[in-house]
């Protein structure tokens, strides 16, 4: 504004050479009076000095006239546009620092000459400074600069005043008076000489702080997206491979929601069970359901999948959607997302075949078993009365030998009781008979039993008692063959000097056995096996050859007939710990041919 006020008021037409010239005319008309009032008397002419001084004297009024009624206005009215133009100079610096200053911009500007610098109060708040706190010149700057930064701050602006680069203009980092750093964004422009050399270079700077940090999270969000995409692909590939998988299976897959809607099956389910997708889509898994299902299997079922646990059944009868019906093996596999649970996964499979060989297996051995059972007690029946003398003395061979019949004989009657319980338990044919019983007094008379073995092994028995319950409604022959198989395996797999402890007590409604050891333990690479048919753990073969390794498996379907859980924890050369969860109500009748032996 002020350049324009300068540039429209010209100065007045002719008034430099009136001005230059005005001084010399009135230093002429006056050394003309001077002259002529002094020479003129004395010529002949004297009568004209009057009239020459006059008109001497006229010649200068008119030009101070000139001066002052033409020249001198035309002046004042230039030197006031002046005035004008410097005060729209300095209405416009005004106007240029506010807007700096609201616009959130500090100013700098740098002598190339003298090495001085000059620091707005907008700059120097930005770093946390008071306004001139730090001295004038640049190395504060330089100072200021983030390591990493200095070098290509240095090269923009050295390229910037070689003429190498168009425009100063860099993003870096400068430390605030607290040694934080903010980022800056920091453009100048350089002010050249007549040479054409730089003079003065000055610059606005613009904090970026906040517009990185919201760039920062930006970043970041788009990498979480982009993480989050190709999370997405990789799992829609997964569950295409999983459903490819699924469909070609042999079993049969079906999926449910919470609330039990059927939302996928695949075709071996389909095959299965007769019904079509479309007919079993948005239906519930009720559909299969037969009468001849045990009405206690569902309540389990659903106890344990509403826990979030697996379940698993050989006991479901499933109808076909043409009414046939076969023996199904089920299991229900829950998938969760923290608590909540997204939609179970079920797989199931027709073992009628199976439960048939089964069956017929097992009343093989039923039978078997009772065929052996008769020349079995004549050999025990034998051996006995050879050993009592009662038909004479035997040589200490032949004792020997008879001895080695009747241990054999007993190992023998051992195995075809394990053997007949075992075919009961999976013909579903032995029975449970519960009535009033003392537990305590069953578990010490077990110990009564195994008493010579635990004194020769001189093992300490820890007995825990005080919260027993004084009557349970239980089979005791059931119960007593519990306590027989844990306790017996604690004193056999426990080592001379060793410690087993049981305890009978209550624990949320339940029941509780507990018996525990510090013997010889089961490797845990075994631990799986534990209740399979004829499992013996490889560290105790080596130390004990006898043994039918059914007890574990007669024991777990003992408990899981009577609506117990049965568990262990152990550890090689440390021990092993089993419990045992009964319902505190008693255990269930259930009626059949006859019970275990």
């Amino acid at each position: 504004m002020g350049k324009r006020i300068l540039k429209q008021a010209t100065l007045p037409h002719g008034g430099i050479l009136l001005i230059v010239l005005a001084p010399i005319l009135l230093l002429l008309s006056s050394g003309g009076i001077f002259f002529v009032a002094h020479w003129l008397p004395t010529t002949a002419y004297a009568e004209w000095t009057t009239v020459v001084m006059s008109s001497l004297a006229l010649f200068a009024a008119v030009i101070v006239s000139a001066l002052l009624f033409f020249i001198v206005p035309t002046y004042l009215r230039f030197a006031k546009r002046g005035e004008e133009a410097l005060e729209a100079v300095a209405s416009g610096k005004e106007r240029y620092v506010n807007a700096l200053i609201g616009a959130g911009l500090g100013f700098w500007e740098y002598d190339l000459r003298s090495g001085e610098a000059f620091f707005s109060a907008r700059m120097m708040g930005m770093l946390g400074y008071p306004d001139r706190d730090k001295l004038d010149r640049m190395t504060f700057w330089y100072d200021s600069i983030h390591p990493d930064d200095a070098e290509g701050v240095k090269r923009a602006m050295e390229y910037y005043l070689d003429g190498r680069t168009p425009e100063y203009s860099i993003e870096y980092r400068l430390q605030r008076a607290n040694s934080e750093y903010l980022w800056v964004t920091d453009r100048g422009r350089v002010s050249r000489g007549p040479d054409g050399k730089p003079m003065k270079l000055s610059g606005i700077i613009e904090d970026l702080t906040n517009v990185k940090r919201v760039q920062e999270v930006l970043e970041a969000r788009t990498n979480e997206l982009e993480f989050a995409k190709n999370k997405i692909e990789e799992e829609v590939q997964n569950v295409r491979k999983f459903q490819k998988a699924v469909d070609s299976s042999t079993e049969a897959v079906s999926i449910t929601k919470p609330d039990g809607t059927i939302i996928y099956v695949n075709p071996a389910w389909v095959t299965l069970n007769g019904y079509t997708v479309q007919d079993a889509i948005g239906r519930n898994p009720r559909i299969l359901k037969d009468a001849a299902t045990r009405p206690e299997v569902f309540p389990a079922m659903w106890e344990k999948i509403s826990a979030g646990l697996t379940y698993h059944s050989e006991d479901i009868v499933n109808k076909r959607k043409d009414g046939s019906i076969y023996l199904a093996e089920l299991s229900i596999y829950p998938i969760s997302e923290g608590e909540q649970t997204l939609f179970y996964v079920s797989i199931c499979q027709d073992i009628s075949l199976r439960k048939e060989i089964d069956r017929a297996k097992s009343e093989f051995v039923s039978l078997a078993s009772h065929q052996l059972r008769t020349p079995l007690s004549a050999i025990r029946w034998y051996s006995e009365m050879l050993l009592s003398k009662y038909v004479g003395v035997l040589n200490e061979k032949q004792r020997q030998y008879v001895e080695e019949i009747y241990a054999g004989n007993l190992r023998m009657v051992e195995l075809v009781n394990a053997l007949l319980n075992v075919s009961r338990l999976e013909l579903g044919t032995f029975a449970i008979e519960p009535k009033a019983v003392n537990l305590v007094e069953i578990c010490q008379s077990v110990l009564t039993e195994l008493e010579p073995s635990i004194a020769e092994k001189q093992q300490v028995v820890e007995r825990n008692f005080a919260n027993a319950p004084s009557v349970y409604q239980g089979d005791p022959n059931l119960l007593r063959i519990i306590f027989q198989n844990f306790l017996s395996n604690s004193v056999k797999y426990t080592q001379a000097g060793g410690t087993i402890a049981v305890e009978i007590s209550t624990y949320q409604n339940m029941l509780y056995v507990r018996v525990s050891d510090n013997g010889y333990g089961i490797p845990k690479s075994q631990h799986t096996k534990m209740f399979q048919k004829f499992f013996r753990a490889d560290n105790v073969r080596q130390k004990d050859t006898e043994g039918t390794g059914l007890g574990m498996y007669i024991v777990k379907a003992i408990v899981e007939t009577s609506g117990g859980q049965l568990s262990f924890e152990s550890e090689e050369n440390k021990g092993t710990t089993f419990h045992i969860f009964l319902p505190l109500v008693g255990m269930p009748k259930r009626t059949g041919a006859r019970g275990l032996t």
